[in-house]
């Protein structure tokens, strides 16, 4: 099995190779997204005339999720960058080992995440943006959301294992079968036990603890090539260290949207209440929907790339990038296509609130206008990730949410009030994607021999 992984990585026609590697995540991915939506339609169909105020709950709720999935996305990464690496040399001790220590530093963050979580549950979500009338709603869900921290950090960071080691379709699984309980959970729990909002957040629970005992069956059973070994759950200082630098870009781009959606939500909640609060929550939830199919192919390139890197075969990982960066952009040119054609019956399948109707079409416009340009500082950061350049993807995310996201945010509302929080957006994106095309040359032509070896 190690022999035709090892062959399909090392010869496969790459189109074919991105197409089978990429394919069973973007599935994956884009069943997880629509279970986020179906959340969010639910509570907005399920709470009636507070559905703004349950809408706008989830949203102040989504960065503590975000957080979560960078620290459980950004371990993964790691983990799965030096596993593709090592089995890419024939090194299947060093994955081993890796794995194991993946699983104590998942366990342990998990842990001191959730009880932190807990315990500061009100003022954080104050802080996040959560008025008087919206906190009830964002802490019934997010308690609830907290308590599910271990079973989402050990499920999300593993299927990045699970695909480093070739079995891009059982990671999907996973994926596919969490959702599907979530969705068919949610009108369970939302209309016919009358439990709300909590309702959405119990049945999220519950879908992530089957992506979790699903994990555990990949490692218990014969299929996996890097076999999870007790022994190798001491904490291993070095793996630690080079796990959590390569993976640093991935929780610091969760975490950086994170503490960027303070400034946003405080920004909505000063130009235009708690309305505009619940038009970005939608507005981020379509979002990830168009992104998950981009975040898939990354997931799908990153073994790819990291595979050729370690076997020192550079014009595969120079054609990765180059046929990843077509793709995706289509792939984005499409999502804004579709979202300028139908803006209003978006809104309309969350809630059929006029107010929030108005506010919501002309904003998700503006927002979306550079998302074609998102996809490549996806692939940016796919690439230098997978060779092990923790300090160029982070640069990547910085520049966007740090340098110029937030400046924009509190500029452009001076001068075009409510408007102006919604192109900051595509400013930003555009502005990042300039950065990550320079870093990306510049590592491909270093790759390729073009730049000498720093």
């Amino acid at each position: 099995m190690m022999n035709e992984r090892s062959d399909m990585l090392a010869n496969e026609n790459i189109k074919k190779l991105i197409y089978r590697m990429s394919t069973p995540a973007i599935v994956g991915l884009l069943v997880q997204a629509f279970y986020n939506l179906v959340d969010t339609i639910f509570v907005g169909r399920g709470l009636g005339a507070d559905s703004a105020l349950g809408i706008a709950g989830i949203s102040v709720a989504f960065p503590v999720q975000m957080l979560m999935m960078g620290i459980s996305m950004g371990l993964g990464i790691g983990g799965a960058s030096i596993i593709s690496r090592a089995l890419g040399m024939g090194d299947n001790k060093t994955a081993e080992r890796t794995l194991g220590n993946m699983v104590t530093l998942v366990v342990i963050s998990s842990i001191i995440f959730t009880i932190l979580g807990l315990i500061f549950i009100d003022p954080v979500l104050q802080l996040f943006g959560a008025s008087e009338s919206i906190l009830p709603f964002a802490r019934e869900y997010t308690k609830y959301i907290l308590m599910g921290t271990i079973f989402f950090a050990f499920s999300a960071a593993l299927s990045n294992t699970i695909r480093a080691e070739g079995h891009a379709k059982f990671a999907m699984s996973i994926m596919l079968f969490s959702s599907i309980v979530n969705i068919i959970l949610d009108p369970l729990f939302i209309f016919e036990f009358n439990m709300g909002i909590m309702g959405a957040a119990v049945a999220t629970v519950i879908s992530q603890i089957v992506g979790c005992v699903m994990v555990l069956h990949y490692y218990s059973s014969s299929i996996c090539i890097v076999p999870f070994k007790l022994a190798y759950m001491m904490p291993d200082l070095a793996l630690s260290r080079e796990t959590i630098s390569i993976g640093m870009s991935e929780f610091v781009f969760n975490s950086v949207e994170s503490l960027v959606f303070i400034l946003l939500n405080q920004s909505l909640l000063i130009y235009g209440g708690d309305m505009a609060i619940a038009v970005f929550g939608i507005i981020i939830k379509v979002f990830m929907l168009t992104l998950m199919p981009i975040i898939g192919i990354k997931h799908g390139i990153q073994p790819i790339i990291g595979f050729n890197y370690g076997a020192s075969n550079f014009e595969r990982v120079r054609e990765t990038v180059s046929i990843s960066n077509y793709i995706v952009f289509a792939m984005c040119t499409l999502s804004v296509v579709a979202v300028f054609l139908v803006p209003e019956w978006i809104f309309r399948v969350f809630s059929s609130d006029t107010g929030l109707i108005e506010m919501g079409v002309p904003a998700i416009k503006i927002s979306f206008l550079m998302m074609p340009f998102i996809g490549t500082q996806v692939v940016a950061m796919a690439l230098l990730q997978s060779l092990g350049k923790s300090k160029g993807s982070l640069m990547i995310t910085l520049s966007r949410q740090i340098f110029f996201l937030p400046p924009l945010v509190l500029i452009l509302p001076l001068f075009m009030g409510l408007t102006g929080i919604w192109v900051s957006f595509p400013i930003s994106d555009f502005l990042g994607f300039v950065v990550a095309v320079v870093l990306m040359r510049r590592e491909v032509n270093r790759l390729m021999g073009s730049v000498p070896q720093s």
